[in-house]
């Protein structure tokens, strides 16, 4: 007597049933990883565009006062003999708001979040797990 194997259709439907929870336990899987990367993308991408909006602000106030510094170094040095100094301190200023400008475009962000194109990528990895 030859036996065969037992082809339940409950037992086809059942792991047919074990892939598509596996499936779906993956995807939320990952899903929760790349909301997590999300935010720590975002979080950075923040801090970055914090410190460059106060280095920024920064050199503006600086660069405003070097010119005021320079309009009155040059305003009272033509009553004074010593216009050096007020011009020395407006140029001062400047320098320091190139400075200044320099770190806060050395902060901002080098590329755009890529975080939409990690998503994209991702579920097209769980669509082929999926559909075979």
């Amino acid at each position: 007597m030859q036996h065969q194997a037992s082809t339940d259709p409950s037992q086809a439907d059942r792991s047919s049933q074990d892939l598509a929870a596996d499936a779906i336990h993956e995807a939320k899987e990952l899903l929760a990883a790349e909301i997590a990367l999300a935010k720590r993308d975002l979080r950075r991408t923040a801090e970055a565009l914090s410190r460059s909006a106060i280095a920024f602000g920064v050199a503006g106030v600086a660069a405003l006062a070097g010119i005021d510094a320079l309009m009155v170094s040059l305003a009272v040095g033509q009553r004074r003999n010593h216009p050096a100094r007020g011009a020395a301190v407006g140029l001062g200023l400047l320098a320091l708001a190139a400075g200044a400008a320099l770190v806060g475009r050395s902060a901002l962000p080098r590329s755009p979040l890529p975080i939409a194109a990690r998503v994209a990528s991702d579920i097209e990895d769980v669509a082929r797990r999926v559909v075979g």
